[in-house]
């Protein structure tokens, strides 16, 4: 073998491979959790093989269990797959528009809250940047700031998991972050957010120099919406509205991104192209028509009113639940891993393990139809060693809803 053979690599690449490595950042950051990520959960009565086990009633996702407007299904069904979506989502960008009042110049679209959520992390965090998070919250916000290098600070809730906003105004003052990520309604607790004291944060965010992301994303969840943006005109807030949840778009991925024009640009940017499909952009325009949003109201009441029924249910049977304003529904279960694979393996169920919030001992629900939420009533009392099924003399038992849209 000749001296420049030696030094030439195979045909693996192997050598080059080796000096190549990851930033660090990318190999440090764990993936976020979600529900309905049910790879290698396996229950007590799983497949003989030891394959997960799939639930036939998936309480873990927090969308519509009605299912898509359709308005939404028929445009669906006339997307040209052999064709480029549109770069820009005009046709998306305009009904969102003009359904919340604001120049298209203030509106992205793609595809999910969780893109964005990248889009926005890219655009704007520095290496060494503070990011302040409240907790508990959605794993994707802390995720997108530490790929991007920056440090990650959280703000603890109070005793009963709600969001402690007067804490983090004092931390926005004192650590002056680059970004904070607020939701409101707040995941997984449901709980609203009052407009002025999202308006004190994001003043104060603007005299630190930091950015509100404000994640709307249930919103339309809560019987007194604060509607899209919230803050409209704020110098310093991104209002982040997906429409996965309440439109029953999951499979689709599709949200918006709302506020000042110089920040919508930047954010544009830092994106990847066609990042948000033509299935999406029809959908969404399908969405924001005066059919879409009729369904949506309606459904979502249907869903808000079974959590409430749910957690009364709950409630009677010795089942504490936290106080929720939309569909989401936090119960405290003692082990929740142990609950969510017995569910799962026993009832053929499906709940999200909160232990990824810092809440071992919850599980968090999204309500679905009166017939699928009895189920999960009788299966939680009987996984928790109650006596008996949730009794039949609630006060709500009877609320007779239609099922949900196949």
């Amino acid at each position: 073998m000749t001296a420049r053979e030696r030094r030439t690599p195979d045909a693996t690449g192997a050598r080059h491979a080796a000096r190549v490595r990851p930033r660090r950042d990318v190999l440090r950051v764990a993936p976020a959790m979600h529900g309905g990520s049910w790879d290698g959960v396996t229950g007590e009565r799983g497949a003989a093989d030891g394959s997960p086990v799939r639930p036939l009633i998936d309480f873990s996702v927090s969308v519509n269990a009605f299912g898509p407007a359709p308005v939404v299904l028929d445009a669906l069904s006339r997307v040209a797959p052999d064709h480029y979506p549109d770069p820009r989502s005009t046709a998306a960008r305009r009904a969102a528009a003009a359904r919340w009042g604001r120049a298209p110049t203030e509106i992205a679209f793609g595809a999910g809250a969780s893109e964005l959520l990248q889009a926005i992390a890219t655009a704007f965090v520095r290496r060494r940047d503070r990011v302040l998070v409240p907790a508990p919250a959605y794993g994707e916000y802390a995720r997108a700031a530490a790929l991007c290098g920056a440090r990650v600070h959280t703000v603890a809730a109070n005793d009963r998991h709600a969001m402690a906003i007067a804490t983090l105004i004092d931390a926005v003052a004192d650590a002056r972050p680059r970004i904070v990520f607020v939701c409101a309604p707040n995941n997984p607790t449901g709980a609203r957010v009052p407009r002025d004291v999202l308006s004190r944060l994001a003043d104060a965010c603007a005299a630190s120099g930091a950015l509100l992301v404000l994640d709307q994303s249930y919103d339309a969840f809560d019987a007194a919406p604060l509607g899209t943006p919230a803050l409209p005109g704020h110098p310093a807030v991104l209002h982040l509205r997906s429409i996965t949840k309440d439109h029953a778009l999951a499979g689709v991925r599709a949200g918006f991104l709302v506020g000042p024009a110089p920040l919508i640009h930047a954010v544009e940017r830092a994106r990847a192209p066609w990042a948000a499909s033509a299935y999406a952009q029809a959908a969404a325009e399908a969405a924001l028509s005066d059919a879409g949003i009729a369904h949506v109201a309606e459904t979502t009441a249907r869903v808000r009113s079974e959590r409430a029924r749910l957690a009364e249910t709950l409630r009677a049977a010795g089942v504490p639940t936290v106080a929720s304003d939309t569909h989401l529904l936090l119960i405290e279960v003692g082990d929740a891993s142990r609950v969510q694979r017995r569910l799962l393996a026993e009832h053929a169920i499906g709940v999200r393990d909160a232990t990824s919030f810092g809440l071992p001992e919850h599980v968090r629900i999204a309500a679905r139809t009166p017939a699928e939420n009895d189920a999960l009533a009788a299966a939680l009392c009987a996984v928790m060693h109650r006596d008996a099924a949730p009794p039949a003399s609630s006060p709500h038992r009877t609320l007779a809803l239609p099922p949900a849209t196949p």
